[in-house]
């Protein structure tokens, strides 16, 4: 983004939904030989893509709402600080990560400030396009329980599981 163009909170947050299916996408890489694990992590970036489409869809639908005023939940200075963040991980380049390792970065992810502003971006259209927005995709709640789920089932570590249950 150019510092001339205006800051559009629903893209800015688009492209953070992406970064974070572009971490999840690289965990089902790591985990390649465990097709159970490859299988959760691609399906959970599918899903943050979709939040992505989503938010751009949300854009286009309230582009003409003349009286529509964007949240000021997301500046662009955090906007930019949850990109620079998130690209920390991608960053980082790892050829082999610990199971639990992953799932502590997904939980991090998962309980930062990334789903109240997609779910608070997803209201400006009114409550009508809201339900329909949330229709498309799979909502943020699910995609957290099923997160539970899978980190019950791969890892036994007491304090990822008590930390993912605040999520």
């Amino acid at each position: 983004m150019s510092s001339l163009e205006p800051f559009n909170p629903l893209e800015r947050l688009a492209e953070i939904e992406r970064l974070v299916s572009k971490i999840y996408y690289r965990f089902s890489h790591l985990f390649m030989t465990q097709p159970e694990l490859r299988d959760f992590w691609w399906e959970m970036a599918r899903e943050e893509e979709q939040h992505a489409c989503i938010l751009h869809a949300c854009k286009a639908v309230i582009e003409n709402y003349e009286d529509e005023k964007l949240d000021p939940s997301l500046t662009a200075e955090k906007a930019r600080a949850l990109k620079e963040w998130l690209s920390s991980y991608l960053g980082r380049g790892a050829s082999v990560l610990a199971v639990e390792e992953a799932f502590r970065i997904a939980v991090e992810i998962e309980s930062s400030e990334v789903d109240a502003i997609y779910g608070k971006l997803l209201q400006l259209g009114g409550p009508q396009i809201a339900k329909t927005m949330e229709n498309l995709g799979v909502p943020a709640s699910a995609q957290r329980l099923k997160l539970k789920g899978a980190l019950r089932r791969f890892t036994a570590n007491p304090a990822l599981i008590q930390a993912a249950a605040r999520l």
